[in-house]
């Protein structure tokens, strides 16, 4: 049996990230057959009725309190681990500038942010065609990095999260790479 918060949470969260157990076995260098395994043995054992919806997402359908702080205990891990392994993707235009270790998400902006309000994602850089407002229900930090032709490039992190050390150097370096692109595209516009 997997240790259900170092094995069986990530691949749970890497599935909800990129809905194919074929990704998650390339990403987690394990084989497919295993991740599958893993997933179900987790969402057994945790009572989640953890499955692949009609939408084509991964879910869990129950024990979502369960859920939420295990998240919470995972995300502090993953933050605090030497070294830090901070999750984080980007999408749109902002993935050719920084190019993330996780495989970036289609147009589904709210997606991406219901993953940084659930603790799946630490950060995300999101391009949208206007600048993204804050959600109510678990409020985020938007900061601005770069305006062009497609829209705004954004970073985008939970507020309790905004001066965590890693994320903290995460967002620097982010930002380095933005006006390195600047450089060689001058007719775009920093906003950082």
């Amino acid at each position: 049996m997997a240790d259900i918060l170092f094995d069986g949470l990530p691949v749970l969260d890497l599935l909800e990230i990129t809905p194919s157990t074929s990704a998650v076995a390339a990403l987690t260098q394990r084989d497919q057959s295993s991740i599958s395994r893993i997933y179900r043995q987790v969402s057994r054992r945790l009572g989640l009725d953890f499955r692949k919806q009609p939408d084509g997402r991964y879910r869990a359908g129950c024990n979502q309190v369960l859920l939420e702080g295990l998240r919470l205990s995972s995300q502090w891990l993953r933050l605090q681990a030497d070294p830090p392994e901070p999750r984080w993707l980007a999408c749109g235009h902002a993935a050719r500038v920084h190019p993330s270790p996780l495989p970036p998400q289609g147009g589904e902006i709210e997606q991406v942010l219901t993953m940084l309000q659930e603790r799946i994602l630490d950060l995300a850089v999101l391009t949208h065609p206007v600048p993204i407002e804050p959600l109510d229900t678990a409020p985020l930090t938007v900061l601005a990095l770069l305006r062009h032709p497609h829209g705004v490039d954004q970073i985008v992190l939970r507020s309790d999260l905004a001066l965590q050390p890693v994320l903290q150097d995460l967002i620097a370096s982010l930002r380095h790479r933005t006006r390195q692109h600047l450089r060689q595209h001058p007719s775009l516009e920093w906003l950082g």
